[in-house]
C-alpha cells in the first residue's frame, strides 16, 4: 500500500504551489510530494442572492475539496483543467492561496466554466451552467498515497473515462481511493446511466461520500441503511452519508455511526458537503487510517465518531461564510466544537 504522508510531513503553502504542465523544467526538488491527489472541474460561480447582490468565487466541488484540504495544511496536488482566461486566473490564484499545486490538464484553447449560482432564502444554491469536461492523457499524476475525484468529473465524457482509468491505476499500486458523485442533475446524463458509471466507480473505491440528495436521485426506493450496506457491498470500505440537520451516517464493515451535525448560523450552504469531505479525508491523513480502512471488520464505532465530528466541525464554520469558504487549521479555535464534543446544526452540509 502507498504511504500518505501526514501534515507533519511537509504541508503544502502558498509559497511552493505552482501550475505544472508536461515539459515544465521547474526544478522538482522544489515541490513537496503530495499526500491527496483531487481530480475534478473548477468553476468560476457567479452568485446572485434574493436580495439581487452579486459576486463571483472559484468553485466546482473538487476545487472546494482541494481548497480545503490546503488550508488545513494537507499536501495536495489538483488535477483539473482550466482555461487561458481572466476566470482561469482568478481561480488559480485561489488555488495557490490555499496551498495547493496545480496541474491544469485541459484540452488546448478550452475557456474557463462559469456556473450561475441562484440562492435561494434558505441559503440553498441552484446551478445553471454549460460545460465539457475532458483531460489530456499525457499528463502525468502525482503517486500520492490518497487520491479523490468528484461531481461532474465522474460521469462527463470523454474525461470522465480518463478520470476512472487514474483512479483503478491508483487503486491497483495500492492507493486509497475516494469519490464524491456530487450530483448535479440537470447536467447528468440519466439517472441509470449515472448509477451505472457510479457503482462501476465504487468498485475501485475505499472511500464513498454522499448526501441524501444524491442518495435520492441515484437510489429513491433504497433506505439509507439500506444504501450505505450497497455501497460496502459494492466495494467501499467508508461511506458517509450526510443527512441535512440530522447530521450525517458514517458505515465501516459492520459499523454504524449517526454523527450529529454542527451548531451554525447558516448563511449559505455552499461547499460545505466539499468541506465535510475535505474534513473526512484530513482525518485519513492525519490519523493514518489507510491499512486500517480495509482491514476485515472496517473501521471501529470510536473512530468513525470522531472522523465524522471533525468533519462536521469543518462543514459547520464553512456554512457560516458566504460562498465555499472553508477555515484555515489555524482558525480551529476557540469557539469552535472539538471533535469529540458535537452538537446539532441549524442546516448540514449537502
Amino acid at each position: 500500500m502507498t504511504p500518505i504522508p501526514s501534515r507533519g510531513s511537509g504541508a503544502a503553502s502558498g509559497a511552493g504551489a505552482r501550475t505544472a504542465a508536461p515539459g515544465d523544467d521547474h526544478d522538482e526538488t522544489t515541490r513537496r510530494p503530495p499526500a491527496v491527489v483531487v481530480i475534478g472541474e473548477s468553476v468560476m460561480d457567479v452568485i446572485g442572492d434574493p436580495a439581487g447582490n452579486g459576486s463571483m468565487t472559484p468553485g466546482g466541488s473538487p476545487l472546494n475539496v482541494a481548497v480545503a484540504l490546503g488550508r488545513l495544511e494537507v499536501p495536495v496536488q489538483f488535477l483539473t483543467a482550466l482555461g487561458s482566461d481572466a476566470y482561469g486566473d482568478r481561480i488559480l490564484a485561489h488555488l495557490h492561496d490555499a496551498g495547493a499545486d496545480v496541474v491544469s490538464a485541459g484540452p488546448v484553447g478550452a475557456g474557463t466554466p462559469v456556473a450561475t449560482a441562484k440562492l435561494a432564502a434558505d441559503g440553498s444554491a441552484h446551478y445553471d451552467l454549460e460545460f465539457t469536461w475532458d483531460l489530456r492523457p499525457d499528463v502525468p499524476v502525482g503517486e500520492a498515497g490518497l487520491l479523490h475525484a468528484g461531481s461532474l468529473a465522474l460521469f462527463l465524457h470523454p474525461g470522465a473515462g480518463r478520470v476512472a482509468e487514474i483512479l483503478a491505476a491508483a487503486r491497483r499500486r495500492g492507493a486509497v481511493v475516494s469519490i464524491d458523485p456530487n450530483i448535479r442533475p440537470s447536467l447528468l446524463p440519466p439517472p441509470r446511466e449515472v448509477r451505472r458509471l457510479f457503482e462501476d466507480l465504487c468498485a475501485h473505491a475505499d472511500i464513498v461520500k454522499l448526501s441524501d440528495e444524491d442518495a435520492s436521485w441515484l437510489y429513491p426506493d433504497l433506505a439509507p441503511g439500506d444504501l450505505v450496506g450497497k455501497l460496502l457491498g459494492l466495494g467501499a470500505a467508508l461511506v458517509g452519508l450526510t443527512t441535512g440537520a440530522d447530521g450525517s451516517l458514517l458505515a465501516s464493515g459492520d459499523h454504524r455511526v449517526r454523527v450529529p451535525a454542527t451548531p451554525a448560523r447558516v448563511v449559505d450552504t455552499i461547499g460545505a458537503g466539499d468541506a465535510y469531505m475535505a474534513g473526512l479525508l484530513y482525518e485519513i491523513v492525519e490519523r493514518d487510517l489507510a491499512r486500517s480502512l480495509r482491514r476485515p471488520g472496517g473501521l471501529p464505532d470510536d473512530t468513525l465518531r470522531s472522523i465524522g465530528s471533525f468533519a462536521a466541525r469543518i462543514a459547520g464554520v464553512t456554512v457560516t461564510r458566504r460562498g465555499a469558504d472553508p477555515p484555515r487549521l489555524s482558525h480551529l479555535g476557540s469557539g469552535v466544537p472539538r471533535p469529540d464534543a458535537p452538537a446539532s446544526m441549524t442546516q448540514e452540509a449537502r
